[in-house]
């Protein structure tokens, strides 16, 4: 049953993911001269919908199951400790992230900045509101996909050692992650968030803390671009700019 409840979790995101295609159709159906930018405009509002009930969803879904997975029928953390997790989450997420990131630009050559965080700001200046489906009800809905109806239930199934479960099933999680996302060229900082985020599952025993971390990082990330977003911009200049010189010297 606990299986069942995981496939349709995964189902109400995809449904979450697509709800708004037939909303943008008959928008441009109706509205032949409608631009790019105004259809985004039209559709976030029943974008935004359609997390909310997303959400909900899962969480109902969630609370229904009794068959818990293995990793939730260990020892939990207590308040205490799972707090330090969340704190202790956030900085080691970080450092995951700069990380793959600069192995993924430096090693790999794939650009700094990521077309889907780039789209996703421009998304919340239009729409503010959007910072809600971004910090608030995406981590949510995410975790309960990627963490408990995809990790979870691989790591069930792989038998041995837990390492070699943990390793297989963050690495599928993580590719899956990524594709959702539609960022290739940033797989492996998604892979990262993936390991990060499931080894945080896996060492709490607790849903809510990957969850929180995961939304804590999302906030953060929107609030320092949308707050300095000039600043980023002429750092990013000033690194093109010194990219440039040193290539020409050597």
């Amino acid at each position: 049953m606990r299986k069942l409840y995981s496939a349709l979790i995964i189902v109400v995101f995809i449904a979450v993911q697509l709800a708004v295609l037939p909303v943008s159709i008959v928008l441009a159906f109706t509205n032949p001269s409608i631009t790019e930018a105004e259809l985004l405009n039209q559709v976030m509002p029943y974008q935004a919908a359609a997390f909310a009930i997303g959400v909900i969803i899962v969480i109902i879904i969630g609370r229904l199951h009794k068959n818990k997975n293995r990793i939730e029928r260990g020892p939990q953390s207590d308040i205490p400790v799972t707090i330090a997790w969340v704190v202790g989450g956030v900085v080691l997420a970080y450092g995951s992230q700069v990380v793959a990131g600069l192995i993924n630009v430096y090693v790999l050559g794939n650009p700094m900045e990521s077309e889907n965080t780039s789209g996703i700001i421009e998304m919340i200046e239009s729409a503010p509101f959007m910072i809600l489906v971004v910090a608030l009800l995406g981590p949510i809905l995410e975790e309960y996909v990627f963490r408990r109806a995809i990790f979870a239930e691989i790591y069930e199934i792989i038998p041995g050692a837990k390492t070699i479960a943990f390793l297989v099933a963050g690495l599928i999680s993580g590719l899956i992650f990524a594709l959702a996302h539609w960022d290739l060229t940033h797989i492996l900082i998604y892979v990262a968030m993936a390991y990060t985020f499931s080894f945080l599952y896996v060492m709490s025993g607790r849903l809510i803390v990957p969850i929180l971390v995961h939304m804590l990082m999302n906030g953060l990330v929107v609030l320092l671009q949308v707050m300095f977003r000039d600043y980023i911009d002429q750092l990013e200049q000033i690194r093109n700019t010194a990219g440039a010189i040193l290539h020409l010297m050597f």
